[in-house]
């Protein structure tokens, strides 16, 4: 008797269907669907299965359901199976509505595809749904899926270090990601500290996840399983100072991302400097004017502010509390070695914009110590006052007392891989309006 219970617990406790996600995933959302409150926990899976009932599926949803990136791009969704009988009878009724082909196997394991670009694929331990991928390409993420199904322990995500990292959040939605995985625009703000020419695949972020009103709060830390590059993300991290949210009230509600800390500039510009995003980001403006003397002058809060961020079209302002005013007297020469086709005029008392046939940046320092810059005159001056329409009084609150945040609107995250992770994430947590990382690193 004893031993049959045992042999009933070892089975129900089995974290056998893990194997099934690959070690080098770039990224691995866990979410303990017990934990979760109201109906969002089978909600994803409702979505990408088309069922409203998840009773008598073949899955076992007391197990925790994996999201995950593979190192190619690719997104799948990892579940437990109790049963692939039920498995295939849930598919073979789907496929007699019309809504997914009809079950076909393969080495032992059987497929089907939902939403016409997502390959479904299920053995006795594990389920996969893995895309979007075109017609062109379905086949052969089907022989991908086939190899992970039959992975063992030693290539399967359990024999990573990122599921130990994974486990120890202890949150019912926890993350740990490459900063490679996210979105090019989003990297720069995770990478900074990082020696030069890290790779951002060696930069990780371990996170809980929250959704709340309309907002994904996001909160973790940077490390690295290197210990010469997890050294100087520790060390950076002692030149952040917590955040008093000077400027939050001055974030636009529609703006497309906001970047906020507080720093002493002469820490900081070093950090800049190591940092390929940043260095990119700011290209434009530095080619004409020294930020790197404006923010060494920077004592206090550093807010990065876009309404609009792309290739074609970039808009940035930049507000910061000044420890003093030196780099004013270097805007004489400036004027002077402008860039060809380029100029600076005065604007009004320590203010003056740059512009040329690409560019145009106003920028300037107030009486009261304030640094203020952007695209145009209006959007400089309000970068240092309320706005009209801030981002909501809740996030402001959150903000506070942070060591760095970054807010992304996710409408500025479109095509390609965002597009995929919205695919995935947003059955899970609803309409969201604005995603909130807050980084706190501890040196």
């Amino acid at each position: 008797m004893a031993l049959a219970v045992a042999t009933v617990f070892s089975s129900c406790s089995s974290t056998d269907y893990l194997n099934a996600i690959p070690a080098e995933s770039s990224a691995v959302i866990s979410i303990d669907m017990a934990k979760l409150s109201g109906v969002q926990s089978p909600t994803v899976l409702k979505a990408m299965l088309h069922v409203s009932n998840l009773d008598n599926t073949g899955l076992d949803l007391s197990s925790k359901l994996y999201l995950f990136e593979t190192q190619d791009g690719e997104m799948g969704l990892c579940a437990k199976v109790d049963d692939e009988d039920d498995v295939e009878k849930l598919f073979n009724g789907l496929a007699q509505k019309g809504i997914c082909p009809q079950v076909r196997k393969r080495r032992g394991l059987k497929f089907t595809m939902v939403a016409q670009s997502w390959v479904v694929g299920w053995s006795s331990e594990a389920l996969l749904i893995m895309g979007p991928a075109p017609v062109t390409e379905q086949a052969e993420l089907q022989n991908q899926m086939t190899n992970y199904l039959h992975e063992d322990e030693d290539e399967g995500l359990k024999s990573s270090p990122l599921y130990d990292k994974l486990d120890s959040i202890g949150s019912p939605i926890s993350m740990v990601a490459q900063a490679k995985a996210l979105p090019d625009k989003l990297i720069a703000p995770f990478t900074l500290g990082a020696p030069k020419n890290t790779d951002p695949s060696q930069v990780l972020i371990a996170a809980s996840m929250k959704p709340q009103k309309g907002v994904l709060y996001i909160n973790g830390s940077t490390f690295s399983l290197n210990s010469r590059i997890d050294a100087a993300l520790k060390k950076a991290a002692g030149i952040y100072r917590p955040i008093s949210g000077k400027y939050s009230s001055s974030m636009p509600k529609n703006a497309l991302l906001g970047v906020f800390m507080n720093v002493k500039g002469t820490q900081f510009v070093p950090l800049m400097h190591n940092n390929p995003g940043l260095v990119a980001l700011l290209a434009g403006i530095s080619r004409a004017i020294d930020m790197d003397n404006i923010l060494k002058s920077v004592d206090g809060e550093l807010s990065i502010v876009s309404t609009a961020y792309s290739d074609a079209n970039l808009k940035i302002s930049m507000a910061a509390q000044l420890g003093n005013k030196q780099w004013l007297n270097d805007v004489g020469y400036w004027k002077q070695s402008c860039p060809e086709g380029g100029r600076i005029l005065d604007w009004g008392k320590d203010a003056y914009y740059y512009t040329d046939s690409k560019t145009t940046f106003y920028f300037g320092a107030s009486n009261d110590m304030q640094f203020y810059s952007g695209s145009s005159a209006a959007e400089a001056l309000s970068s240092i006052k309320p706005s009209t329409n801030p981002i909501s009084a809740d996030i402001q609150r959150a903000i506070k007392g942070q060591k760095m945040v970054m807010m992304i609107n996710p409408g500025a995250l479109v095509g390609g891989k965002s597009q995929a992770v919205a695919t995935m994430l947003k059955p899970l947590f609803g309409n969201v309006n604005t995603i909130l990382f807050t980084l706190n690193n501890h040196d």
